[in-house]
């Protein structure tokens, strides 16, 4: 088996990290080398889940408060980013425990562990009753709603099975892609609350969630991406530094590209920060 890669990459906007995301897919399951990526977002990006819509009203409320909109490959609920701190994991499915379940398990685990290090008292939700009625978002009234606000929209207004909530609210939410035997799985690690007008546009980012700051750790990203590659370490049998090969550059690349002409996926917003350049790596 490969040793697993480590990339850290510099906060870009959503079609970068998005495009990267899946490009380290496609290479696990061509090469067999899986990789561990954290990052961050340039400003308030909304984040949609593969099956999500938006709707004109959404998107307009978004542009103007400077929110960039992206669609993601892995299904689940709308994500306000540029506040958290983003895990990666792609890799083939014999490099992770098998089943849907066993996969989010261990990377619950491992979040746990990491933010029990920065005196986070963390829990993993319980796994879904699927017998049970699907819990509703509940609006807040004080905020604009839009037609996009269906039921589970938001990711943060509740959270699914085996996520990380503490103090009662949800901190980390996760989302996961299969795909010719390989698996994407990323989430958000939320560090600060959220701009209040990037929630108002959004819909998203309402009383469900918490962050570090709220719950009186350190929101540093630098010291909570540390604990978290160090929780993930023995875990994944080894960690190498690593950056993009010239394959997985050129892959994401095309991929941004396709996103700005597909009409599937919504394309940034705002010239300023959809035109700057994908970071280095470090």
């Amino acid at each position: 088996m490969s040793r697993w890669r480590l990339m850290v990459h510099e906060p870009s906007h959503g079609a970068w990290n998005m495009g990267v995301d899946e490009a380290l897919l496609a290479s696990a399951v061509k090469t067999g080398n899986p990789t561990l990526r954290f990052y961050r977002w340039q400003g308030p990006w909304l984040s949609l889940g593969y099956g999500q819509t938006l709707d004109r009203e959404r998107l307009d409320a978004c542009e103007r408060a400077g929110v960039g909109v992206v669609r993601r490959v892995t299904g689940g609920r709308a994500v306000l980013h540029g506040g958290d701190l983003t895990y990666a994991l792609a890799a083939r499915e014999d490099q992770l425990p098998a089943g849907l379940t066993a996969s989010y398990e261990i990377v619950a685990e491992v979040l746990i562990a990491a933010l029990q290090t920065l005196g986070v008292e963390a829990v993993a939700s319980p796994a879904p009753d699927r017998g049970a009625p699907r819990a509703r978002f509940q609006t807040d009234p004080r905020r604009p709603v839009g037609r996009a606000l269906a039921a589970d929209f938001d990711c943060f207004a509740n959270p699914a099975g085996r996520e990380i909530c503490a103090g009662g609210r949800k901190l980390a939410g996760s989302a996961q892609r299969r795909t010719q035997g390989g698996i994407l799985q990323h989430g958000s690690i939320r560090l600060i609350p959220d701009p209040l007008e990037a929630r108002r546009a959004s819909s998203v980012g309402g009383a469900g969630a918490t962050s570090l700051m709220e719950l009186g750790a350190d929101p540093d990203p630098e010291i909570l991406l540390a604990a978290c590659a160090e929780a993930f370490e023995p875990v994944l049998g080894g960690l190498e530094v690593a950056a993009l090969s010239a394959e997985e550059r050129a892959d994401a690349d095309e991929r941004v590209r396709n996103r700005r002409s597909d009409q599937r996926f919504v394309a940034p917003i705002g010239t300023a920060t959809a035109s700057r350049q994908p970071p280095a790596d470090r």
